[in-house]
């Protein structure tokens, strides 16, 4: 993605941004596995950008959305919504905890949902 930085694209990387971290937000505070749906749900949404993107490129998918929106969505909204930042402040205060095993469970599980979400969103753009 090489999209030409504008103030167009600065304004609406931080609006996506602002509803990608309030939606993270709210997905965390009420449902019991909120980050991992966000996480999961970010991968999955960012893998079908990306996949519906390639095919663009390359002139064998239909031209969905441009450069500047999709740096927007993937960069703003997505980028918000789905941050392991949060997960590994989680995963350190149950290591410090001493709930090793806890964090580092944890990491997996979002590691691994979040490849396989991924892989299926450009399976789901490639289809």
């Amino acid at each position: 993605m090489s999209a030409a930085v504008s103030a167009g694209i600065i304004g609406g990387v931080a609006l996506g941004g602002a509803l990608g971290a309030v939606a993270r937000l709210l997905l965390d505070r009420y449902l019991p596995a909120g980050l991992l749906v966000a996480n999961t749900l970010g991968s999955l949404l960012l893998g079908w950008l990306y996949g519906a993107l390639s095919l663009q490129l390359n002139g064998t998918g239909p031209g969905l959305l441009s450069e500047p929106a999709t740096a927007v969505l993937a960069l703003g909204l997505i980028g918000a919504l789905s941050t392991f930042a949060t997960v590994s402040l989680r995963a350190a205060q149950l290591w410090i905890e001493g709930s090793r095993l806890h964090a580092v469970g944890l990491w997996l599980v979002h590691a691994v949902c979040g490849l396989a979400a991924g892989a299926c969103g450009i399976w789901l753009a490639w289809l």
